[in-house]
């Protein structure tokens, strides 16, 4: 017995050191690529940030440049309940101070015409918002929970304290969830629908206010590809100018719990729920978190103001966008020569969030 305990050892000793060694690598390699704290880009962080209320947040950090804007777009890694809240504070935000009712959406015009439906009747629906719920996972998987249709619950008892003329509406300016036909990619197609919806109702001088998955907010080219999202191409298009003015807002996560239900390219646990997305790693890695992480506390939600005149952030890449290991591909600049503010102007910093629930 002593000598297969010894063979034993032997045999697995090696196949221990071929497991261990990958593991510690990839762990270096990543806290390489994050980085240490940056003393100039802290300084500047605690100088503008917000840390936000679960009801009743001021939005400080908004200043008047960004109120000036046409287009505000919260963008989020999809699974995360924090942001359905978030969602809905800023859009109320919006609605209150600069008379925003426009909510442009990640669905098509038919789930978007029944979203508007739902506000508009006198009871709310409970099957029909059910519906339009399930139905969004045909499309995004992640958000179609509970808590998406909690949101829209509280949107509707909102709506009904609204005059007409700052009642929402929601603008479906994705593809056709059933179009598996079109060779026009989602960002064009979502660029071409807003724009056909502009000409349409002559809404030319409106604010539209939408929360949308992380790279179709960035507003610059991505990766080595130069491919420009959503966010980008209405910064490029030269049909209504007045459009180019867009904020974006974007949502980083820390020891939070992602909803991810299995698909064909991807096996869950059993509760769907994964905590390995978060952005420091071991997955998705945003160079620089560690300067907002060091400054905040946990279970918190943080908006911090990125493009002040004085930001460091408007001549260095900290913060400008995520990296991706192993699964999916890179969300990060284009080119040297841009900076994070080129991308987005806001961070909310999500750190202990749950992750959404599946509607029953």
């Amino acid at each position: 017995m002593k000598i297969v305990k010894v063979l034993v050892k032997f045999f697995m000793l090696p196949l221990i050191i071929l497991t261990v060694i990958p593991v510690v690598f990839f762990s270096v390699k990543n806290r390489m690529y994050l980085s240490g704290e940056d003393e100039q880009h802290i300084a500047y962080l605690r100088q503008n940030m917000e840390v936000l209320q679960k009801d009743g947040s001021q939005f400080k950090c908004f200043d008047s440049s960004f109120y000036e804007s046409n287009i505000f777009l919260l963008a989020e890694n999809h699974g995360y309940a924090d942001v359905q809240d978030i969602d809905f504070q800023i859009f109320q935000h919006l609605n209150k101070k600069v008379g925003v009712r426009f909510y442009i959406a990640e669905m098509d015009s038919i789930r978007a015409n029944m979203l508007n439906e739902f506000l508009r009747n006198n009871k709310p629906d409970v099957s029909l918002l059910q519906s339009i719920v399930k139905d969004i996972a045909i499309r995004i998987p992640q958000q179609s929970s509970k808590q998406l249709y909690d949101k829209w619950m509280k949107l509707y008892d909102y709506n009904k304290t609204l005059n007409d003329s700052l009642k929402i509406e929601v603008l479906g300016i994705d593809k056709n969830f059933n179009d598996t036909q079109s060779k026009i990619g989602r960002d064009s197609s979502m660029l071409l629908n807003f724009e056909a919806i502009v000409e349409k109702r002559a809404l030319q001088k409106e604010k539209f206010y939408g929360l949308f998955g992380f790279y179709h907010g960035m507003q610059s080219g991505i990766s080595e590809s130069n491919i420009y999202p959503f966010a980008g191409k209405l910064k490029r298009q030269n049909m209504y100018p007045q459009f180019q003015n867009v904020q974006t807002i974007a949502c980083l996560t820390l020891e939070s719990e992602m909803y991810l239900p299995p698909t064909e390219e991807m096996i869950t646990p059993p509760n769907k729920k994964m905590s390995q997305f978060n952005v420091d790693g071991p997955i998705l890695l945003t160079k620089g978190i560690n300067d907002m992480k060091g400054i905040t506390t946990e279970n918190s939600i943080t908006l911090f103001h990125l493009n002040k005149p004085n930001s460091p952030y408007g001549k260095s890449q900290r913060l400008a966008g995520i990296k991706v290991n192993v699964v999916g591909e890179d969300v990060l600049p284009n080119n040297l020569q841009q900076a994070t503010t080129d991308f987005y102007q806001y961070v909310m910093l999500i750190r202990g969030s749950k992750s959404l629930s599946p509607i029953e």
